[in-house]
């Protein structure tokens, strides 16, 4: 009988959510999702500062992604609050979570036990279960502290380019997370926010090191639509140039980048007036070592407005299904 063929996602947000999606339907993979724990920005920041625990909201969207689509429970972990004094915006997952670790006294033995309860088919795994900050510096020397505030940047900062990231204090990769690099067959990096999604994960001491030794295939899947604060106006190879400065590019086996038409010009309206723009392809048929891989990503359905979500959320996002089929195809 053949072995499940192993695929580590990395990432964290929405991104990663969309990739998961499309994973759980292809029984011979064994997934797992290395999460970025920086995040601190609305109910993440209530866990951190006043229950003293690690941001939960990356760690409660995997889990969404890879259990059962119609069960109760599910629908519970995405529910937000929408009303009530210090509760509004927070959601029921988050708060699950935090109630779980307080009972068994455990985070790690808390995700464990509430992906058994949902019913999670993969390893949520965070990168790193040691508390940290991002830090970002800016082409004028700006720095900036905290994942929030490099996702919702300044209009000084907005169009700048960060030339740097790092963590304060410096973490270090968790074992579990380690040994899922070292053990797979493929290892996706994004879709998603590049620095605050994406190269949050790599910055963390050890993380680089192991997809490098790894004998995975290594995938980087281009993001659709640049943005403010983190990738301003960018094409193709800006992504990867700025890639490159936290990952050997030559590790790099294929760049998957979306081939279809562009959104229509009301929805790129729409994005223009926040500063953000469709993400040119640039690339030749190769980069570096790595293949380039063009397809049909986009998908065709706008997301639900949620009540109590103030955050700004993506309306074109890449089609779980297609992804998840092109990234099978090149595994296999």
């Amino acid at each position: 009988m053949q072995k499940n063929q192993k695929i580590v996602a990395i990432g964290g947000g929405t991104g990663t959510f969309t990739l998961l999606t499309g994973l759980k339907h292809y029984s011979n993979l064994d997934i797992s999702a290395i999460v970025t724990m920086a995040d601190d920005g609305g109910s993440n920041r209530v866990l951190r500062d006043e229950f003293g625990l690690l941001p939960t909201s990356g760690i409660r969207q995997a889990m969404v992604a890879l259990s059962p689509d119609v069960t109760l429970l599910r629908r519970l972990f995405e529910y937000r609050y929408y009303q009530g004094t210090g509760i509004s915006g927070m959601t029921f997952g988050n708060l699950f979570i935090a109630a779980v670790s307080d009972i068994l006294g455990s985070q790690k033995v808390a995700i464990e036990e509430t992906s058994k309860l949902l019913g999670v088919s993969g390893h949520i795994l965070p990168v790193s279960y040691d508390k940290t900050s991002l830090v970002a510096t800016y082409q004028d020397g700006t720095e900036v502290i905290g994942e929030h505030y490099i996702d919702s940047p300044t209009a000084k900062l907005g169009k700048q380019k960060i030339v740097n990231l790092r963590t304060i204090p410096k973490i270090k990769l968790d074992d579990d997370a380690k040994k899922a690099i070292q053990q797979a067959d493929m290892i996706v990096i994004g879709p998603g926010d590049l620095y605050t999604n994406t190269v949050a994960n790599l910055v963390v001491s050890g993380v680089k090191e192991a997809i490098e030794a790894s004998m995975a295939k290594v995938i980087f899947v281009m993001n659709l639509m640049s943005r403010m604060g983190e990738t301003y106006m960018y094409k193709s190879s800006d992504f990867l140039n700025d890639l490159s400065l936290y990952l050997n590019p030559d590790r790099l086996d294929f760049v998957i980048i979306n081939a279809e038409s562009s959104p229509s010009p009301a929805v790129l309206k729409k994005y223009a007036a926040e500063g953000q723009s469709l993400v040119e392809d640039d690339l030749s048929d190769k980069w570096h070592m790595a293949k380039v891989i063009r397809a049909r990503m986009r998908g065709s359905h706008r997301p639900q407005i949620v009540k109590g979500d103030t955050l700004t959320r993506s309306m074109v996002r890449h089609d779980s299904e297609l992804l998840a089929k092109e990234l099978v195809k090149l595994l296999n």
